[in-house]
């Protein structure tokens, strides 16, 4: 097992935005190099996380000299994920975090990435850009040129080349193999990391209202990963694992449920409707305190939510994850 650690001086993506989404939380960004794409036959052979260190970044990589070190290696690069409150990742949730699950089964141990929030970059740009009407395709590369970033990038080999070298390596272990494979992952990493900043052109409260985010209070932490807002109710859900039972709160205006089994929760929360208007009572609701005020949605202890079919995701993720961390207090005392 062949293992880097390095530090670089970059800072990770931080706005004021981002921050009140993410800001709580461990994020890490990572990429994985396999010998195929079915992982039923194919190897991990290279796993790489980024993380904030300081005032740059870290970035650690996970390498089998082998085949038979690839049981070492998922058992090292799971460890440094579950690390991590939310992941960041280039198609992740299509291609690396099922290739990663599926080598796990196949050596007979639990699957990995339950205790994180995925944020998956190439979904992001897909649904919520118009970068796929201005672009031949979504390749990270491709973005990467479009957003100015590709002679930041030292690595000019493909996925392909990645593995017709580790073969190579493998036959002869040429260093200067090793460092090509080693490069190309460092740099997705780094670019991945680079493109974060692409949340400032777009509607992050959006965005965050489907992908989900984190919630914080003291050391709970909760994943919000759906929402749903119709005219007489909010109703969001997400994970939760401390609870080593199931607890229903009925002592509030809202409603919430944590259930054990599937380390799961939902709450309901009752809205007014009137004119085309979604909105709710903030006083009833015990959150009218002012941070609610500097929106434009915001009069006389009322929050609108929607009007028409526009939804306002900004006040209401506010809303949400005012509550979950209410909820979270109950058992921070």
């Amino acid at each position: 097992m062949y293992l880097t650690d390095k530090v670089y001086d970059e800072a990770l993506y931080a706005s004021e935005i981002f921050d009140f989404y993410f800001g709580e939380a461990r994020l890490a960004v990572f990429d994985i190099e396999t010998t195929g794409l079915g992982a039923s036959r194919a190897k991990l052979i290279l796993g790489g996380i980024l993380t904030p260190c300081g005032g740059g970044v870290r970035v650690r990589q996970f390498f089998a000299e082998g085949a038979h070190e690839e049981a070492e290696l998922l058992a090292l690069y799971t460890e440094a994920l579950d690390e991590a409150d939310v992941l960041f990742s280039y198609n992740g949730d299509r291609f690396d975090i099922p290739f990663v699950n599926e080598r796990l089964a196949q050596r007979r141990r639990p699957p990995a990435f339950g205790g994180c929030l995925s944020v998956d970059l190439y979904r992001v740009l897909r649904r919520h850009s118009k970068l796929g009407d201005a672009l031949p395709n979504l390749k990270q590369k491709t973005v990467e040129g479009y957003l100015g970033l590709g002679r930041a990038r030292e690595d000019r080999i493909t996925g392909a080349d990645s593995v017709r070298l580790y073969y190579e390596y493998t036959a002869t272990k040429d260093p200067k193999l090793l460092q090509y494979i080693l490069l190309h992952n460092s740099d997705d990493l780094l670019q991945l990391a680079r493109i974060l900043r692409v949340f400032g052109k777009l509607n992050l409260h959006e965005i965050a209202s489907h992908t989900g985010f984190p919630v914080k209070c003291g050391e709970s932490l909760a994943f919000v990963t759906d929402s749903k807002l119709e005219r007489h109710a909010l109703e969001f859900s997400g994970k939760y694992k401390a609870l080593p039972f199931d607890y229903v709160l009925f002592d509030e205006p809202w409603q919430i449920a944590f259930q054990n089994e599937t380390e799961s929760f939902s709450v309901r929360v009752p809205c007014l409707f009137d004119k085309g208007v979604v909105f709710v009572d903030l006083r009833e609701l015990g959150a009218d305190d002012g941070d609610f005020a500097a929106y434009p949605e915001y009069q006389s202890g009322y929050l609108a939510l929607k009007r028409g079919s526009e939804v306002y995701h900004g006040p209401m993720n506010r809303l949400i994850k005012r509550i979950t961390r209410t909820a979270l207090s109950r058992f921070e005392r």
